[in-house]
C-alpha cells in the first residue's frame, strides 16, 4: 500500500509519524496547496540513494509498534507546543521492524540481506526530520464551539517545526550483539562505509541480542505550531484514532484563573469506510479494502473514558488510546470538548463504589520506608465530580503513632514504624467551590511480609509470602519480576497461612531484577508495591574454545569460538605466560590472536592464555603450551643447508654466503611443536 520510497523515510519514524500520520477522509482538514517535493539523501562512502516521498502516507497502516507515550505540553501563548513522544518495538516485533529497514535498500549492495547495517540505518536517519515536517498530523486544537469534524472543518491542525526537533533510536543495531560483524567492502568496495557494522534481522537465538534485549525504543522531541491561537476558554481537541493501537497520550494546558473541565466527548468507529491503492509503484495498485464483516460501527456520546488532572503547571488530560488492527481500515475518530465556564449545576464530590468503605483497609508495604497510601490514581478511582476527580483537593489526617505528609499535591505518604503497629487516616476530598464529599476513615497496617530464600539464582526464586493478623482470610497475590522491558508474572491465592512462591528466571539476562507484588481481598483497597530485595539473576560462564593455529615465520597465531549462553557481550585479554600481551580480534563468534613474536623469546615452553568474560564479570580460559627449541632448529638448518643446492627457474644454487646466513639466523629460529 506504499512505495519502497515512501517507506524509507517512515521506517525510522515509529514514533513521530505514529501521532501525526495522515487524517482519515471522512474528517479530513484542510487539503495542502503545495507541492510537497522529493527527499533524497547520498550517501558519499556507500554510493547508496535513499530517497523518499512522505506525502499522504499513515504511518500506522504499514508498522506495528508494541506501545508508545506521548506528551503534548500546549504553551503559554496558545499557539503551539511541544512533542516528547516515546514508542518501543518489543520481542519478534523487533525482527519484522529490522526487515522492514533492511528491506528498504533491496537492489543495493547489502541491503536485503537479512543484516541490518549501521550505514542503512544512518540512511533512513537522515531523511527523518524532512519527512516529519512534510506529514499531516492526527491532531487539532479547535477553539470556539465544539465540532464534530466533517467535510470542509478545519480542525486547526497541529504542523511540525523543524528547528530544533530530535529524532532518535536506542538498540536498534545493539552493542554487544554477539552476531554483530563488521560490513566493510564485504560486497567489494566500495560498498559498506570504514565503520560499517551489521547484525542478522532476526538473532540466533530467540530474544538474545547481547547485553541488551533486542526491543527498539525510537524518540522525538519537536515544537508543533498552529495557524490560530486556541481560545483556551472553549476548544475542542479532535484526534484520528485509526491505527492508533496502543497509545498513552496526555495533554498538559496552562494555569488558568478558571478551572478547566470537560464539557463533553464523543468518539465515532465507520466501519463503513474503505482504502483504495492510488499509488501505481505499489503491489497492490487499484485494490480497495474493506473493513471486516466483524467490525462494529458505534458512537459513544459523552461516555469516554480519562483523566483530568491539576498538576503543577496547569491541567492534564491523558487517555490510553486502542484500535484493533483487525478491523482496518474502519475510521475511528475522537472529540473532547473543554471549557472554563462552570457547570450548570455544582454538585459536590461522592465517594463512588470503587471506593473503599467506612473502616476498610488501606494495605501497604511497611518496610520501613516512606509509601504512598493515596495518591492520584487512588483520587481518580474513588471519587467522582463535575470538574473530574482530578481536579479535587484531598486532605487526609490522622496516622497516629506513624508518619502521614503529603509529598505533592494529592499524593500522601505514611512511614511505619519498626514495631509494626496498625494506625487509622481520614480522608474527604473538597471541589473548587469548597464542596467537600464528607469524611472516611480507614484503617491502615501491612498484609504480609516476604522473603526470598536466595536474592541470587541462574534459574528461579523463591518467595514467601507470611499473611499478618490485619490482612483478609482470603487474598490473591502476583509477583511480577522486572528487568528493562521484559516481565516475568505468576499469582495464586493465599489464606492465612504462609505460602511460597516460584518465578523462572530463564527469559532476564544477568543483573539485577526489580519485583511488585500486587494483592486484592475482600474489606481492602487493592495493594502494589515495587520491594527492593536485592534481587539479581547471576551469570553463566562463557564457553570458550580453541580451534587451530598457524604460524607466519617465527609468530604464532592462536584462533577459536567463543558462546555466551546468556547473551552477553564478551571480551577477551591475551597472555603469554601469565603477563598480558597483544590484542584478539573478535568476529561474530570468532576470535583471533594477533601475531606473537616468538623469536623474541628464551627456549623453553610458554604458554598462551585466552581468558574470556562477559559482561557479568564471569570468567574462563583456555590455554595452550607452545615449546621453543633452538637447538633443533639449527640442527634442521645445518642438515638443510648440507644438501647440494638444486637449481629452479633458472636461479643460482645456495652460495657459501648463504649458507653462512642460515646458521647464524639459525640463533633465532623457532621450533613449531605444539603440545
Amino acid at each position: 500500500m506504499a512505495t519502497s520510497n515512501e517507506r524509507l523515510c517512515l521506517a525510522f519514524l515509529l514514533t513521530a509519524l505514529m501521532v501525526f500520520s495522515t487524517l482519515s477522509l471522512f474528517m479530513q482538514p484542510n487539503e495542502p496547496t503545495e507541492e510537497i517535493e522529493e527527499i533524497e539523501t547520498i550517501d558519499s562512502t556507500t554510493g547508496r540513494q535513499p530517497t523518499a516521498d512522505c506525502e499522504g502516507i499513515s504511518f500506522e497502516d504499514m508498522f506495528y509498534y508494541n506501545y508508545a507515550e506521548f506528551t503534548v505540553q500546549i504553551n503559554d501563548e496558545w499557539d503551539g507546543g511541544y512533542v516528547r513522544a516515546k514508542a518501543m518495538v518489543n520481542g519478534t516485533d523487533t525482527t519484522t521492524l529490522r526487515n522492514d529497514l533492511d528491506g528498504l535498500f533491496e537492489g543495493l549492495a547489502g541491503g536485503a540481506n537479512g543484516w541490518l547495517s549501521t550505514d542503512e540505518k544512518d540512511g533512513v536517519e537522515a531523511v527523518g526530520k524532512d519527512c516529519v515536517v512534510q506529514t499531516y498530523t492526527r491532531i487539532g486544537f479547535r477553539g470556539g464551539p465544539s465540532h464534530r469534524g466533517g467535510p470542509g472543518v478545519n480542525w486547526n491542525n497541529a504542523t511540525w517545526i523543524k528547528d530544533g526537533m530530535t529524532l532518535e533510536e536506542t538498540n536498534l543495531i545493539p552493542e554487544g550483539h554477539p552476531e554483530r560483524r563488521s560490513c566493510k567492502d564485504q560486497f567489494g568496495g566500495p560498498s559498506g562505509s570504514p565503520t560499517c557494522e551489521e547484525i542478522p534481522n532476526e538473532p540466533a537465538n530467540a530474544g538474545q541480542c547481547g547485553p541488551h534485549s533486542c526491543d527498539t525504543i525510537i524518540f522525538l522531541n519537536a515544537s508543533v505550531s498552529f495557524s490560530q491561537i486556541i481560545d483556551p476558554s472553549d476548544f475542542t481537541l479532535a484526534m484520528v484514532g485509526r491505527n492508533l493501537t496502543n497509545a498513552q497520550f496526555e495533554y498538559i494546558f496552562p494555569n488558568q484563573a478558571s478551572p478547566l473541565r470537560i464539557a463533553d466527548t464523543y468518539e465515532n468507529q465507520d466501519c463503513n469506510e474503505t482504502y483504495y491503492e492510488d499509488d501505481e509503484e505499489a503491489d497492490d495498485y487499484q485494490v480497495t479494502y474493506t473493513a471486516r464483516e466483524e467490525c462494529q460501527s458505534y458512537t459513544n456520546l459523552g461516555d469516554l473514558d480519562y483523566s483530568l488532572t491539576a498538576v503543577n503547571d496547569g491541567t492534564s488530560f491523558s487517555r490510553r488510546f486502542t484500535y484493533d488492527p483487525a478491523d482496518w481500515p474502519a475510521a475511528r475518530g475522537y472529540f473532547i470538548d473543554f471549557t472554563t465556564s462552570a457547570p450548570e449545576i455544582d454538585n459536590p464530590p461522592v465517594w463512588n463504589d470503587d471506593a473503599p468503605s467506612e473502616g476498610e483497609l488501606l494495605p501497604v508495604a511497611a518496610v520501613g520506608e516512606s509509601e504512598y497510601v493515596v495518591d492520584l490514581a487512588d483520587i481518580n478511582a474513588w471519587f467522582d465530580d463535575d470538574l473530574g476527580a482530578g481536579m479535587l483537593n484531598v486532605d487526609c489526617t490522622g496516622a497516629a503513632g506513624w508518619s502521614l505528609a503529603e509529598a505533592e499535591a494529592n499524593h500522601w505518604m505514611v512511614t511505619s514504624p519498626s514495631d509494626g503497629t496498625t494506625t487509622t487516616i481520614s480522608c474527604e476530598a473538597i471541589d473548587s467551590s469548597g464542596q467537600s464529599s464528607g469524611a472516611r476513615t480507614f484503617s491502615v497496617a501491612p498484609i504480609f511480609s516476604v522473603s526470598v530464600a536466595s536474592a541470587t539464582s541462574l534459574d528461579d526464586l523463591t518467595f514467601t509470602m507470611t499473611p499478618t493478623s490485619e490482612a483478609p482470610d482470603s487474598m490473591s497475590v502476583s509477583i511480577t519480576l522486572m528487568q528493562n522491558n521484559v516481565e516475568v508474572s505468576d499469582s495464586m491465592s493465599m489464606d492465612t497461612s504462609a505460602a511460597n512462591m516460584v518465578l523462572s528466571l530463564s527469559t532476564l539476562i544477568p543483573g539485577t531484577v526489580s519485583a511488585k507484588i500486587s494483592a486484592n481481598g475482600a474489606g481492602m483497597a487493592p495493594f502494589e508495591y515495587n520491594y527492593d530485595l536485592g534481587l539479581a539473576k547471576l551469570s553463566l560462564s562463557p564457553s570458550v574454545s580453541i580451534t587451530g593455529e598457524e604460524w607466519v615465520s617465527a609468530n604464532y597465531i592462536l584462533r577459536g569460538q567463543f558462546f555466551d549462553p546468556d547473551g552477553e557481550a564478551v571480551t577477551f585479554v591475551l597472555k603469554l605466560d601469565g603477563v598480558q600481551a597483544g590484542q584478539i580480534t573478535v568476529t561474530g563468534n570468532q576470535w583471533v590472536t594477533d601475531e606473537i613474536p616468538f623469536d623474541l623469546l628464551a627456549e623453553g615452553v610458554h604458554n598462551v592464555t585466552i581468558e574470556a568474560c562477559d559482561n557479568s564479570g564471569v570468567c574462563v580460559s583456555v590455554s595452550k603450551d607452545v615449546e621453543l627449541n633452538i637447538i633443533d632448529d639449527i640442527d634442521d638448518v645445518i642438515s638443510d643447508t648440507s644438501k647440494p643446492a638444486v637449481e629452479e627457474s633458472g636461479l643460482p644454487a645456495a652460495s657459501i654466503g648463504l649458507t653462512m646466513m642460515a646458521l647464524l639466523g639459525a640463533g633465532i629460529a623457532v621450533s613449531r611443536r605444539r603440545d
